[in-house]
Parts: structure tokens; C-alpha cells; sequence
């Protein structure tokens, strides 16, 4: 199966002061200083077959009636998404 980038999904959060920026300068500080940064900020590439892949498939887990986790199947590979795992992964 070949791999295609989904473009729209492959952009990047610059956060730079720039004389255009400055209305929101407050904001990018305080985004330069949370823990979100990385999550605005890496490059992580999201490709097509495997994104449709993942919500065909895609299943709400839900605890004490409150939604936990998103589980799918991805190329036969079960895959969780919870807090917790975007928390361990976007460190």
C-alpha cells in the first residue's frame, strides 16, 4: 500500500513574534511556555490510507458513562488513543 501525506493535516505552528503577529504576542508566549508546545510545534506526518483506515474502523470507549478512548485497527494493528497516550507521546 503507498503511503499519501494528507496535506491539509501537515501544518506546523509557528510561534514567532513577528510585527504581523503583534495582537497576539500574549498568546504565543503563553503557548511558547505550556506543555502543549510540542503538540503545536512537531512534525508528525498523517497519511491518508492510514487516517481512513483508522476512523472506518474506529470505536468510542466508554467508562462510567464518559468517553475514555478512541480504539481502532490500523493495518491489523490495534491502536488506543486516550489522554494519557497523547499525554506519553507529545511529552
Amino acid at each position: 500500500m503507498a503511503l499519501t501525506l494528507k496535506n491539509p493535516h501537515n501544518y506546523l505552528c509557528t510561534l514567532e513574534k513577528t510585527s504581523n503577529t503583534k495582537d497576539f504576542h500574549s498568546i504565543i508566549d503563553a503557548f511558547s511556555s505550556s506543555k502543549y508546545k510540542t503538540l503545536l510545534t512537531c512534525n508528525a506526518p498523517i497519511y491518508q490510507d492510514t487516517l481512513q483506515d483508522f476512523w472506518k474502523n474506529a470505536k468510542l470507549e466508554v467508562q462510567d458513562k464518559k468517553p475514555w478512548a478512541i480504539t481502532s485497527k490500523v493495518g491489523g494493528i490495534l491502536v488506543s488513543i486516550t489522554p494519557q497516550s497523547i499525554s506519553e507521546v507529545f511529552r
